[in-house]
């Protein structure tokens, strides 16, 4: 395995099926020297999300799977959070942030927003943008919510950009390059054309490979991704967990070393 670790991964504590431990057995044999546990966040319906208080239940498994992977693998505990307002807030508060070792970010469909405002304005045309192309007024909107989040909190990995919440992926990626943070090339949800994902490399914008994995089988399954990124001309080599340690460095400006 040439990944250094997968950073966005799901357990039975949101809409995965797998135990932790079954997910890190799985990285362990599958190579992999890292591995994130990164369930769906506070705002999502509470069948499949986490909750504030499972957070801590999941916490005492993954410390459990810490001993019995004896030191063949780092596992850090964090959330795929998501955007709840137009001024891009997130459904984690500050106080939580330093809790966690991983901060993804992302949009989903069920999420509470935090204002009926706020709904009106950002789900309904993201939930119908398969079928209803969304207006440029729209896309401009939506690019202002990613980067006043990406401004705002320090997120690690931009989650599966332009999925559904349609945006102006250049502009992401400029504020995603100015701010440190990654942008997720998800191995299930592959938004992009050759075009836009080379315009984006061209913004200084760093990338990394993730297989948001919702069954352990899945955990480190970039066999359609790295097919995607021959066809688009993309050089995987450039990817940060690609035969390297990533430096996530918005999570240095937050957390100690645990």
């Amino acid at each position: 395995m040439n990944y250094y670790g997968d950073y966005h991964t799901h357990t039975h504590y949101s809409d995965g099926v797998s135990k932790v431990w079954e997910n890190v057995l799985s990285a362990i044999d599958k190579g992999l020297k890292e591995l994130a546990i990164t369930d769906h966040g506070f705002n999502n319906p509470k069948y499949g999300a986490l909750t504030r208080e499972t957070f801590y239940l999941q916490r005492e498994e993954i410390e459990e799977a810490r001993k019995k992977a004896q030191g063949k693998i780092q596992i850090y505990q964090g959330v795929e959070a998501d955007i709840i307002g137009l001024d891009g807030t997130i459904d984690v508060n500050q106080d939580e942030l330093e809790e966690m070792q991983i901060l993804i970010m992302g949009y989903h469909s069920f999420s509470e927003a935090k204002s009926k405002k706020d709904w009106f304005k950002i789900f309904p045309s993201a939930y119908l943008s398969f079928l209803i192309k969304p207006s440029k007024a729209t896309i401009r909107r939506n690019t202002r919510t990613f980067i006043n989040a990406i401004k705002k909190y320090p997120i690690d990995i931009l989650a599966h950009i332009n999925h559904l919440f349609k945006v102006d992926c250049v502009e992401v990626a400029k504020a995603c390059a100015d701010y440190g943070t990654y942008i997720e090339l998800n191995a299930k949800h592959l938004n992009l054309s050759f075009q836009t994902l080379y315009e984006m490399s061209l913004t200084g914008a760093e990338f990394i490979a993730s297989s948001d994995a919702h069954h352990f089988s899945r955990i480190a399954e970039f066999s359609k991704l790295e097919e995607f990124m021959k066809k688009a001309g993309f050089d995987k080599t450039k990817l940060v967990n690609y035969n390297k340690k990533p430096e996530f460095p918005r999570r240095k400006i937050r957390l100690k070393e645990f």
